[in-house]
């Protein structure tokens, strides 16, 4: 089906995104041009993707997605501010949703149905809201669309998986869905029974902390402990992914790290260059 019907059919059935919510009321996507948006009340948004390569192939794995916010006065917002708005938890639940169908969109117009996993954000006030069959809304979603849950990673809170029994419940539920998982910010210090909580609640890829590629740039008396979280991640069979590889010197650090995925606009200008 062209996207044009696709877009058409999802905004006459916006109410699958959750019955409950007034925010349905106030959205509704776009295709034109070529291009897949959104618009949510005065906000619109634009979605964009970022290539993941493996570090052994130097190859695409999978792709990143993104989105831009802008009010109407054209000034740009933070993804996360969208939840921070005065909404209540039925508005949170089609919001998510909402986003994660947007990016899918996008990754069909950009790549096809057959193209590498995209990772999405799976937010924990969503998971906070829904209380069982996580995943089952946006998988009759992605079925409508051609996708299988195995072609979409979610992402989720790293921290909040290894503390909270409900957000460990969600993410068995999203894998015994077909879901692949990413546990994001996996605390340095991690203990090995929590490496294997983590992959016994399905999760298959891990980011370290935010501050992890700092400390790594600022001094190498860090890497002990960095190499050890990596290491540890990978002994319990996730894979490991290092983001925002930025600066010159980024890939170096991280080659010694053995990361199994990087990302970031250094290793997008070097797999470019080698393509020239």
């Amino acid at each position: 089906m062209p996207l044009t019907q696709v877009t058409h059919y999802l905004n006459e059935h916006l109410d699958v995104f959750n019955p409950n919510a007034s925010l349905r009321h106030h959205a509704a996507f776009y295709w034109e041009s070529e291009r897949i948006w959104a618009k949510l009340s005065n906000l619109t948004l634009y979605p964009s993707q970022q290539p993941i390569f493996s570090l052994d192939r130097l190859d695409i794995a999978a792709w990143e997605a993104g989105v831009e916010i802008r009010d109407q006065h054209d000034v740009p917002h933070p993804s996360d501010w969208l939840y921070f708005l005065s909404w209540n938890q039925e508005d949170v639940v089609f919001l998510d949703r909402f986003l994660r169908v947007l990016h899918a969109l996008n990754h069909l117009a950009l790549n096809g149905a057959n193209a590498k996993p995209l990772i999405v954000d799976v937010h924990w006030r969503h998971i906070q809201a829904v209380e069982v069959s996580h995943g089952s809304v946006f998988e009759s979603l992605l079925t409508q669309l051609g996708l299988h849950p195995s072609q979409v990673v979610l992402r989720l809170d790293g921290s909040v998986v290894l503390e909270e029994e409900h957000a460990q419940a969600a993410a068995h539920s999203f894998h015994q869905r077909g879901y692949p998982l990413l546990a994001q910010a996996v605390p340095l210090g991690t203990t090995a029974n929590e490496w294997q909580r983590l992959k016994q609640n399905g999760i298959r890829w891990v980011t370290p902390p935010p501050d992890a590629l700092p400390l790594a740039r600022k001094s190498r008396e860090h890497f002990p402990r960095l190499t050890e979280w990596s290491k540890d991640a990978r002994r319990a069979g996730l894979n490991v992914w290092w983001p925002k590889l930025d600066r010159p010197g980024d890939l170096g650090i991280m080659t010694q790290l053995e990361p199994t995925l990087v990302s970031g606009l250094l290793m997008e200008n070097s797999i470019e260059l080698s393509q020239a």
